[in-house]
């Protein structure tokens, strides 16, 4: 999976995105009681989206049975978390239609229109934002978390897990978006064409589909530092998600920092 820990933080200073050492201190600590009390493996910074009254902090739990599981936190004052709620895909459908800032007030209901059949019905219903909170989270969970290509393979019972052995994408390639795979369920190898399959592809390591692939053309970026030693991988749907791989380690991560707003307008602009 594609987390941002603490001590990583300053690889995505390249990008714009720093937490000050108040921040840092109060996270830290507020963070790890969050994993105590809930008893959670793992507990790391998801990012933070911008409100008009206040920003929500996220934070997501993982567990070392299912990489895919996982549980989101928000917080307003990075000391009290709370759980984010389930999404239904009927929650999806509706809330990923309003494009409106955040306010910042968890409570705050959005008036929506559910499709026709469901118990809500076609005439609207109100929804908080902790909801649409949760959707957006989902949404840009979905559409652009991103790893290294070889960090994850499939095992001998087909399920995904670490590649033990991955050591960084090769220097010359770490600035090229083949270089990068969607984090995602769902990835079906039997659509991959005999075509596809002639042309570097790998089933061992080829776990999730490559972001070069992605439409429209452009919807990615890469820029690299040094002499390969650092890639910042941001993506333009969703403006405000960076993502850095180091070879040196190897070390990645990613967070998300921006208001919420999936860029509808995109395709207009490439």
């Amino acid at each position: 999976m594609s987390y941002l820990k603490l001590e990583d933080i300053s690889y995505l200073s390249l990008a714009g995105f720093t937490l000050n050492p108040e921040e840092r201190t109060v996270l830290e600590s507020s963070l790890l009681l969050k994993q105590s009390e809930e008893k959670l493996d793992h507990v790391s910074l998801w990012g933070k989206i911008l409100g008009i009254q206040r920003d929500y902090y996220i934070a997501q739990a993982t567990n070392n049975e299912n990489v895919f599981a996982r549980k989101y936190f928000y917080s307003v004052d990075l000391i009290n978390w709370l759980q984010l709620p389930e999404v239904a895909p009927k929650d999806v459908q509706a809330l990923s239609k309003v494009q409106t800032r955040f306010t910042g007030d968890p409570a705050f209901e959005y008036q929506v229109a559910f499709s026709e059949g469901t118990e809500e019905g076609a005439e609207g219903a109100g929804i908080n934002e902790e909801k649409r909170l949760a959707v957006t989270i989902a949404l840009i969970s979905y559409e652009v978390e991103i790893v290294p290509r070889a960090a994850y393979v499939r095992d001998m019972t087909r399920q995904i897990q670490p590649n033990p052995a991955f050591k960084g994408a090769p220097k010359g390639e770490v600035g090229q978006l083949t270089s990068y795979l969607h984090f995602r369920e769902g990835f079906d190898i039997n659509k991959k064409t005999l075509m596809d399959r002639a042309h570097a592809f790998d089933e061992s390591v080829d776990v999730f589909e490559s972001i070069a692939d992605d439409q429209p053309k452009g919807v990615w970026s890469v820029q690299t530092e040094g002499t390969g030693s650092l890639a910042i991988v941001r993506n333009h749907l969703w403006p405000g998600y960076t993502f850095f791989h180091s070879p040196d380690g190897p070390k990645w991560g990613s967070v998300y920092y921006g208001s919420g707003q999936r860029n509808s307008s995109l395709g207009f602009m490439l």
